[in-house]
C-alpha cells in the first residue's frame, strides 16, 4: 500500500511538470491546483486507512499478548488443581481400602446391595406390568360404547345424567355386559400403578440404604483428614474456572479485533482504495490534462519526453503494485482463514475437557504437530485436528471409586459445562433403578374401585 501510494505522487508530481511545460498563467496556476487538491484528498484515504489498520493490528498483538499470559496462567493453575486433585484421590483411596474391613460398613453395604436387587425386582415387575397394560387395554379402549360409559362413569354416583339417559345407557350397558368389563378395565389399569407405587418405594428404601453407606464412608474420610484438602481442591477449582474466564474474555475480545481487521483488509480497503483511484481518475482524465497528455504523446519536442515516460513507466508500476497488494490481501485472508481453523479446534477441545491437565496425549505429539503444521499449510482442516485430539486423549481412571464417600460431595478439574463434579459423574449412579419412570395411564374413568360398586 505504501508502494502504491508513492507511484501515485509520481503520478501527480509527473503530471504538474507536465502543466508547468504545457501551459501558462492563470491555466497552469488551476490546473495545478486542482491536482494537488486531488492527489492530497486521496493520498489522505489511504493513508488513514493505513493507520487505521496498524492501528487494529497493535490492538491484536496486545490482546494476543495478554491472552499468551492468561492462558499460562490458566495452565498454571490447572497444574495445581491437578496435584490437589491427586492427593485427594489417594486419600480417597486409602480410605476405600480401610473402611472396607470395618464391620459396620460391611452391613451397611450388604443391606444397601439388597435393598438395590430388591429396588430392581420390583422395577422389572412394574416395567412388565406397564408394558403388558399397553397390549391388553386396546380392545377396552377400540370398543366405542365401552368407552362411552367408561368417560361417563355409568353405574356410579359421579353419573349426572338425566333419568332417561341413564335408562338407555343402562340398556346399552346389558347389551355389552359393560359392568363386567368394568371391573377388569379397572384392574387392568390399577395393577400397574400399585406395582409403580411399591417399585418407587423400594426405589426410596434403596437410596436410604445407600445413603447410610455414604454417612459411613464420610465419616471416615473426614477422620483421614480430607476436608483441609477439599477445601484447597475448592480453592483451586474457583481459581481455574477465575483463570478460564479471563481466557475467555480475551479470546472474544481478540476474535472481534481480528474481524475487524479482516473487514479493514477485504471490504473496506476494497471501498477505501477504489474510493481514492477514482478520485485521482476524475481528476486525472479531465479535459484539459487529458488533452495535455495526449498532445505530449504526439508533439516531438524532447522536453516532455521524459516526463511522458514517467507517467508510463509508473502506470504499468502500479498495475504490477496493484496486482502484488492483491496478492497479499488473498494471502492473508488464507492466513486468517487457517488460523481459525485452529482456533476452532482448540475451542472444541476445550469445550470436551481435553484441556483437563490430569490427562495425556500419550505418544502422539508428533502427529499432532504435523497435522497443525497441515493445516497451517492449508492441506487439512480443523476437523481433522479435532479427531486426532479426540482419538487419543487419555484420561487416567482414578483410583478411587467416585461413588465413594458420595461423589456429588468430591471435587474434581472444572468439566465443559461450568460444573466441577466427580471424575466420572455417570458412574455414581450405577446402583439406581432408574429414577423417573414411564407410566401410561388409562383415560379417566374410575381411580381406584376395583369392586365395581358405588362409594
Amino acid at each position: 500500500m505504501d508502494e502504491a501510494a508513492r507511484l501515485r505522487r509520481e503520478e501527480f508530481d509527473a503530471f504538474r511538470a507536465l502543466a508547468r511545460f504545457k501551459l501558462d498563467g492563470l491555466m497552469r496556476e488551476k490546473a495545478i491546483t486542482d491536482i494537488d487538491a486531488a492527489e492530497q484528498r486521496a493520498l489522505s484515504m489511504i493513508e488513514n486507512h493505513r493507520k487505521a489498520l496498524e492501528e487494529l493490528s497493535r490492538r491484536r498483538d496486545e490482546a494476543q499478548h495478554r491472552l499468551n499470559e492468561a492462558e499460562a496462567q490458566k495452565h498454571k493453575r490447572s497444574q495445581d488443581l491437578a496435584q490437589v486433585l491427586e492427593a485427594l484421590d489417594k486419600l480417597r483411596r486409602r480410605t476405600d481400602d480401610r473402611i472396607k474391613d470395618d464391620p459396620g460398613w460391611q452391613a451397611a453395604e450388604a443391606a444397601a446391595e439388597g435393598a438395590r436387587k430388591v429396588a430392581a425386582n420390583a422395577d422389572k415387575k412394574a416395567s412388565l406390568s406397564e408394558k403388558d397394560l399397553e397390549e391388553k387395554r386396546r380392545p377396552y379402549e377400540n370398543d366405542p360404547l365401552f368407552m362411552y360409559l367408561w368417560k361417563k362413569k355409568h353405574g356410579q354416583a359421579a353419573d349426572k345424567s338425566s333419568y332417561l339417559v341413564r335408562y338407555l345407557d343402562g340398556m346399552v350397558a346389558r347389551l355389552i355386559d359393560f359392568a363386567g368389563a368394568r371391573v377388569n378395565y379397572a384392574m387392568l389399569c390399577e395393577i400397574p400403578l400399585r406395582l409403580r407405587e411399591h417399585a418407587n418405594e423400594k426405589q426410596r428404601d434403596a437410596e436410604a440404604s445407600q445413603e447410610r453407606v455414604v454417612i459411613l464412608e464420610r465419616k471416615a474420610l473426614v477422620g483421614d483428614g480430607v476436608e483441609p484438602i477439599e477445601a484447597q481442591a475448592a480453592t483451586a477449582t474457583a481459581s481455574v474456572e477465575a483463570a478460564a474466564d479471563v481466557v475467555a474474555k480475551i479470546t472474544k475480545e481478540l476474535s472481534q479485533i481480528e474481524a475487524d481487521r479482516q473487514q479493514a483488509v477485504g471490504a473496506g480497503y476494497d471501498a477505501i482504495y477504489t474510493g481514492a483511484v477514482e478520485s485521482l481518475a476524475r481528476e486525472l482524465t479531465q479535459r484539459d490534462l487529458q488533452r495535455l497528455y495526449q498532445e505530449a504523446l504526439r508533439t516531438p519536442p524532447k522536453e516532455d519526453d521524459e516526463i511522458i515516460v514517467s507517467i508510463i513507466k509508473t502506470r504499468e508500476a502500479l498495475k504490477k503494485v496493484d496486482a502484488e497488494v492483491g496478492q497479499v490481501r488473498t494471502q492473508i485472508r488464507e492466513a486468517a482463514q487457517r488460523r481459525s481453523e485452529l482456533e476452532g479446534a482448540r475451542d472444541r477441545a476445550r469445550n470436551s475437557g481435553l484441556d483437563n491437565p490430569v490427562g495425556n496425549f500419550g505418544n502422539a505429539e508428533d502427529v499432532i504437530g504435523q497435522v497443525i503444521g497441515g493445516i497451517i499449510r492449508g492441506a487439512l482442516r480443523g476437523n481433522d485436528l479435532d479427531r486426532v485430539l479426540r482419538d487419543n486423549y487419555r484420561y487416567p481412571a482414578p483410583r478411587a471409586d467416585p461413588d465413594f464417600g458420595g461423589w456429588e460431595r468430591g471435587s474434581s478439574f472444572p468439566n465443559p459445562w461450568g460444573r466441577a463434579g466427580s471424575a466420572d459423574k455417570g458412574n455414581g449412579a450405577d446402583w439406581r433403578t432408574g429414577g423417573s419412570f414411564f407410566m401410561p395411564s388409562c383415560p379417566p374413568g374410575e381411580s381406584g374401585d376395583v369392586t365395581g360398586q358405588d362409594k
